[in-house]
């Protein structure tokens, strides 16, 4: 018998099988290319968001930085150096950072630059004297250090700190030095805490090691640790000491206290002393006996939502003021572009992995189709749409059925197709 189109049943059989493989075909292709282009899409959206944070906070630090390559020419800079130096932002870009030097300096500075960019030293710190447009000179305290972005074999790249000094020869008094140690270790913890989302490791090393470049930068830390997810149950927790981990334990175990505070208010919480503090009654009757008496705990957001919590501890009471409070908000900053970027690179390994499962998935479909073409004598066409038949009927994916094929389950796979 034949249909209206003059075809017949068996043949619009065949035709309507055929169109199935080759609608499942189009289906698995299509699902590859959607995995490629979301992952191209991840990479564009991570390299945005780490250019956007990072430009973030290069404007916001007090301090002159700027980045040079391993010739000295200046490939960056940041609005405080330029106001530093009174030369606009744009004349920066594309000059050799020498022109910006005291000549008695120039000759020390680029042996710091080649010792920096061989690899010969890991980090330089000196006095010299900058100018800029006009005859004064002005003292300060130069820190470089080469950044770790780069590609193994990629162009190098150094970052340099300035930090306005008392005078060169060290006469400057003590609070000009507390000011200008202040200053170092929060542009080094920044520029540090910048060249950490290409390092290798656990997400809870990283957040350690973190944790201890944020007690170097904020003055009177004592112990820092660093909470991802609710208070109640995170999901991340990485800090640099067991005083840290013992607070941290204890406000878990009293529900409440300024982790709490900060994560479900989105703000900032300063205490001076935590075991008399009457926000938190509970905390302090089992902070009395501890060491921590002071807490700044700084909320970490993402999307405009609070995603975790900076703690940073102090054995002093009354221990953090304004200035400290500015610069952990800072350095926290920091910390929430850090774990973004690691989010998203997480993200892109996910993704990655999926693409290469999609691609193998393929791969074994293909060798399960040889598979049936060899022991039942049809087609490839026809070997495929038996797998989907196969697949349709037993609710079973169509790679792990093909994989069953490939393991030499063949035959077993044949029969419950009959």
């Amino acid at each position: 018998m034949s249909g209206p189109d003059g075809l017949g049943a068996g043949e619009a059989l065949d035709t309507l099988a055929e169109l199935q493989v080759a609608h499942e075909e189009l289906r698995v292709a299509e699902e590859e290319v959607r995995v490629q282009q979301e992952q191209i899409q991840q990479l564009l959206n991570r390299y945005e968001a780490e250019r956007r944070w990072r430009g973030h906070l290069s404007a916001v630090v007090p301090v002159g930085l700027c980045i040079t390559d391993g010739d000295g020419k200046v490939l960056d800079a940041n609005p405080a150096l330029a106001q530093q130096l009174h030369v606009p932002l744009s004349r920066l870009r594309g000059k050799p950072f020498s022109v910006f030097l005291s000549p008695a300096d120039v000759r020390s500075y680029r042996s710091a630059l080649r010792a920096l960019g061989s690899g010969q030293a890991r980090e330089h710190h000196s006095h010299v004297l900058v100018r800029g447009r006009g005859p004064d000179e002005s003292p300060v305290s130069l820190f470089g250090f080469p950044e770790l972005h780069g590609e193994p074999g990629g162009d190098t790249r150094i970052q340099w700190v300035l930090i306005p000094a008392g005078t060169p020869d060290g006469d400057a008094d003590a609070g000009s030095r507390s000011v200008e140690a202040e200053s170092l270790g929060l542009a080094t913890a920044l520029a540090e805490l910048s060249s950490l989302p290409l390092a290798e490791g656990h997400r809870q090393e990283l957040m350690g090691r973190m944790a201890v470049l944020v007690r170097s930068a904020v003055p009177a830390a004592g112990a820092v640790s660093i909470s991802l997810g609710s208070p109640l149950a995170p999901q991340v927790l990485g800090s640099d000491s067991t005083a840290a981990q013992t607070f941290d334990g204890r406000q878990m175990q009293a529900g409440e206290g300024p982790c709490w505070n900060a994560y479900s208010s989105g703000e900032a919480v300063v205490t001076g002393d935590v075991d008399a503090d009457p926000r938190w009654p509970v905390l302090a009757r089992t902070a009395a006996d501890g060491t921590v008496r002071s807490v700044l705990a700084i909320p970490l957001p993402e999307d405009g939502v609070p995603a975790g919590v900076l703690n940073v501890y102090s054995a002093d009471r009354n221990a953090f003021d304004a200035t400290g409070l500015r610069i952990a908000e800072l350095v926290a900053a920091a910390v929430s572009g850090v774990l973004q970027t690691v989010a998203e690179r997480e993200s892109l390994r996910t993704l990655a992995a999926n693409l290469e499962k999609a691609l193998t998935s393929r791969a074994v479909i293909d060798q399960a189709k040889g598979v049936l073409m060899a022991r039942l004598g049809v087609g490839a066409d026809d070997a495929f749409a038996r797998l989907v038949t196969l697949s349709n009927r037993l609710n079973v994916k169509l790679r792990d059925l093909a994989q069953l094929v490939v393991e030499g389950h063949a035959d077993e796979v044949i029969a419950a197709g009959r």
